[in-house]
């Protein structure tokens, strides 16, 4: 096959700076007197749930629009049946009416066995359809078994069987409608209740929050440290190595890619947070998921998307849908960057998607950007795709927040320009009556799959609107506070009104309740509730997945999927609007610019703190990660020719370019301070 590499796209309406993105090794913020921080304010009013919830007017169009299609359908269907000479002709028309009914009419024993296959096949079909977009599945068990029916027609037909199935489609879709209006009548009251209580419940939330530490006083302590060093293990592996992932599929939630973004966001805010002073084999790991994100094992799944989704051959991996790898890739990217200072995925043509053997898109982080804000600013929905036809709403809400990073960090105004379409669209389009969002929506047809939003869901959506809608994050939050979370009588802590999809743990597709506990610490954390936060680590670590140790020392929870580990370090590292405000703001500028522990040896050495509070100085907390012992430090960004003092008594010169390194004994928590001798 010939290699087909693609490094830029044509020029489209609205890409007026296409690729032209300047790579810049540099912080993008010099020293400011005052670092903002927080998300945006917002008015009370602001968090009652509109009237126009779930009232969109483009899924309706798209409702309206495929019951026209089946109209015409049913009516062809079964008017060629009542009418027509051919019984071949007639099986096959009654057919269209439902999977599976002209075998009914056909009515031989190898018809009825087919269509009791059909029958089986309409759950599995859909299954897959859901799965990975592969509308070609359901279409192929539908026309296929109306040809079959064809195929296998005698010289008679059982007549009835056309007014029973036309009587039978009718009832259905008439009790599908009833049940719709049941539904949203039933939200519209709750959403009556809600609005009455839910500016005092923020409010509350607000007053009652825990502020983050002050920048600069943060300190891992060791129990958190073995985690993050459990996820750096993870992030450092080759990449054909998956030994530290769950390899279920690549389609859904289990899929790799998660697990790989998930290690960059975590380390990104830990390094945000607790040591934008350090790079070194954190910085690696972050940059080694990125590209393992990209190789044929984690990518491949794209070309069966687009075959079975689209009908096509064109696998470009972020042009058209897909924003489950150009949202998560473009906020891990952007988070690493942001905390690092490390511009090189702004480079052309940077990042090699391998799709297939001969096959590589050859794209950069403002692509990601540009291709998002494309695919909303066309989209009917705003919201796009993320397997062909379906719409997640959490891949979008990951989106934005990447979009609000690539404005911050290459110039753009694209989260600017799409907030206003982005935030009615998630209000009418893809919000129930009663103000929950909805997990999933067929861009086709506009319907939805019942029963998938829960309190998971509401948590991880929740925790990432904060960044750009705050209003509707805590709006969320406070229900969930309200309704779903409580403490019992023994003053533990519970979660009531459980849907389908929080009885599972969406990393490795396992039963059970306790995976839910690290998305609800999780989004404690980011609204500043330490008790819930805490609460809800200790029952995950003691409860539901047991706390381990590996042989190199490091802690995870057994049996916890790798995605939800992901999410259960986050809860561990993360404080009030802290995913918020690494997103908006990144690292304090002045830490930013100090001195750099750029290198030492791993896991032997473990960094619990990284912190240059006056862009001279670099406070440092180390623990010994195997043995105490010496190690090397290496330091860069000194001042050339500099000379340098430790806390300990050395003292070091910085060479011409910025950099030195020092000999160091560290026997369990080690605090070293580097100053301007």
């Amino acid at each position: 096959m010939a290699t087909q590499v693609l490094t830029q796209r044509p020029q489209e309406p609205g890409f007026a700076h296409q690729n032209e993105h300047v790579t810049q090794y540099k912080f993008e913020k010099e020293p400011q007197e005052k670092h903002q921080k927080g998300w945006a304010n917002f008015e009370l009013k602001d968090v009652l749930i509109p009237p126009s919830a779930g009232l969109g007017t483009t899924k309706r169009y798209y409702q309206r629009r495929t019951m026209f299609q089946y109209s015409i359908l049913f009516t062809l269907g079964l008017w060629c049946f009542q009418n027509l000479q051919s019984t071949a002709l007639r099986a096959v028309a009654l057919g269209m009416l439902f999977p599976g009914a002209g075998l009914v009419a056909v009515c031989t024993i190898p018809s009825l066995f087919a269509f009791v296959v059909t029958l089986i096949g309409i759950p599995v079909t859909l299954f897959v359809w859901f799965a990975m977009g592969g509308v070609l599945f359901p279409l192929l068990l539908w026309f296929g078994s109306a040809g079959l029916a064809g195929i296998l027609a005698k010289d008679t037909l059982f007549d009835k069987a056309g007014p029973a199935w036309g009587v039978a489609c009718v009832f259905m879709v008439t009790w599908a409608i009833w049940k719709s209006s049941q539904i949203n009548a039933r939200g519209r009251s709750i959403q009556l209740h809600r609005n009455k209580w839910l500016p005092n419940e923020v409010k509350a939330l607000q007053d009652n929050a825990v502020p983050a530490p002050a920048a600069g006083s943060r300190e891992l302590d060791l129990k958190t440290l073995r985690f993050l060093q459990h996820m750096i293990e993870r992030g450092l592996t080759k990449h054909d190595d998956l030994s530290y992932h769950d390899v279920i599929d690549q389609f859904q939630t289990g899929a790799v890619r998660y697990q790989l973004y998930g290690v960059v966001d975590s380390i990104s805010l830990y390094l945000t947070h607790y040591a934008p002073g350090f790079h070194g084999y954190a910085a690696e790991a972050c940059r080694n998921c990125i590209e393992k994100s990209l190789t044929k094992k984690i990518m491949s799944y794209w070309k069966w998307e687009r075959l079975t989704g689209k009908f096509t051959t064109d696998y470009d991996p972020i042009n058209y849908d897909n924003i489950m790898v150009t949202g998560y890739l473009g906020v891990a990217i952007g988070l690493y960057a942001s905390a690092t200072g490390d511009r090189r995925y702004e480079e052309k043509g940077c990042l090699d998607f391998h799709i297939a053997d001969g096959i590589h898109f050859k794209r950069s982080f403002g692509d990601l950007a540009d291709a998002m804000y494309q695919n909303m600013a066309t989209n009917d929905y705003c919201l796009y795709p993320c397997e062909p036809n379906w719409t997640y709403s959490l891949c979008n809400l990951i989106g934005m927040a990447g979009l609000i990073i690539s404005s911050r960090l290459l110039g753009n105004d694209y989260a600017d320009r799409i907030k206003p379409r982005f935030e009615r669209a998630l209000e009418d389009e893809m919000t129930e009556p009663d103000g929950r969002i909805l997990p999933i929506r067929s861009e086709l047809t506009g319907l939805t799959i019942p029963g998938l939003s829960g309190t998971l869901s509401d948590c991880i959506n929740a925790m990432n609107l904060t960044a750009y809608l705050p209003h509707i994050g805590s709006r969320v939050w406070a229900i969930i506070r309200r309704e779903h979370i409580y403490y019992n009588g023994k003053g533990r802590l519970d979660v009531k009104d459980l849907r389908g999809a929080d009885k599972m743990d969406p990393g490795n597709y396992k039963g059970g309740v306790g995976a839910l506990r690290a998305f609800i610490a999780g989004c404690a954390a980011e609204f500043g509730d330490e008790k819930v936060r805490v609460d809800a680590l200790e029952e995950l670590d003691t409860e539901y997945f047991p706390v381990e140790a590996t042989e190199s020392g490091a802690l995870r929870n057994k049996g916890l999927s790798a995605t939800s580990q992901v999410v259960a370090l986050m809860a561990r590292l993360m404080r009030h609007q802290d995913l918020a405000n690494a997103t908006l703001h990144g690292p304090e500028p002045a830490a930013m610019q100090g001195p750099l522990l750029a290198d030492c040896k791993f896991p032997e050495v473990l960094v619990a703190k990284a912190y240059s509070h006056d862009s001279a100085g670099l406070d440092l907390v180390l623990y010994n990660g195997k043995q105490a012992g010496t190690f090397t430090l290496g330091f860069e960004r000194l001042t050339p020719g500099g000379k340098y003092s430790l806390s300990t008594g050395k003292n070091l010169t910085a060479d011409k370019s910025g950099k030195a390194s020092v000999d160091i004994t560290i026997d369990g928590r080690t605090e070293l301070l580097l100053s301007p001798a």
